[in-house]
């Protein structure tokens, strides 16, 4: 059975406006200025891209328009250049739509894992990425091993496959988010820890000034800078570089 692609792609290039001015320039100069600004725009794009495809190695992106199919040794990405060029020009978008990425290789291999157990032969998988980021997936050519094309169930596998991606992908992405909070919380308990220890240790300092007898010297500009440095060095608040003091129990 093949699964019919509704999803359209065109590749084009970027539009671009000039500012206004206050004086209108000839027609030469415009066409110059538009011609410069469409090419820096270009030129972003295309390094994005070419990091993109470093970043993924294993994946194929497509983004001259079309669907093309992967296969169970390739992972080919239809993606739209209207979300390349967002992608380019938006980190945050960017990293969301590379999170799902991560996973494309992965999701293939699981989809013709399931085929081989189900005893399903797929003639090709396609993944597409629309311009505002969405992600679709499906299975064209699918037909059981022992009955050919014509069998009615491949309806039904391919709805389950669907499900099964889609379940896969929230529990990735639930699992690296409770991953996250975990790591978080493991930060702030080392933080927390830190303050205690500098709090044990100026405890110290004061109960160590209590019991004996203290020289503390420090130096400064004016009696403020002294006084602030004295301070700061039997407190121990700070590192001060115009003070010290010596312990004689």
């Amino acid at each position: 059975m093949s699964m019919e692609i509704t999803n359209n792609y065109s590749n084009y290039a970027a539009n671009y406006t000039d500012a206004a001015l206050q004086k209108k320039p000839d027609g030469k100069a415009a066409t110059e200025v538009k011609t410069s600004k469409s090419t820096n725009s270009k030129d972003k794009v295309q390094a994005y891209y070419e990091q993109l495809c470093k970043k993924f190695p294993q994946i194929n992106f497509n983004t001259n328009g079309g669907v093309l199919p992967s296969n169970s040794s390739r992972v080919t990405v239809n993606l739209s250049y209207d979300c390349l060029k967002k992608m380019a020009n938006d980190p945050e978008f960017a990293k969301e739509i590379e999170w799902n990425l991560s996973g494309e290789v992965a999701a293939n291999s699981m989809v013709y894992g399931w085929a081989q157990r189900d005893g399903v032969v797929l003639g090709g998988r396609t993944v597409t990425y629309d311009a505002n980021g969405n992600r679709q997936s499906s299975c064209g050519g699918m037909r059981t091993a022992n009955t050919g094309n014509g069998n009615n169930n491949t309806d039904k596998i391919q709805k389950k496959y669907k499900e099964e991606e889609e379940r896969l992908l929230k529990a990735r992405k639930k699992r690296e988010e409770k991953e996250k909070i975990a790591e978080k919380q493991a930060e702030k308990k080392a933080e927390e820890e830190k303050a205690a220890e500098r709090r044990a240790e100026r405890k110290e300092q004061m109960k160590k000034l209590m019991e004996g007898t203290y020289k503390v010297s420090a130096i400064g500009t004016d009696v403020k800078s002294v006084t602030q440095n004295i301070v700061e060095v039997v407190s121990g608040t700070s590192s001060s570089t115009g003070g010290s003091f010596d312990i004689k129990a």
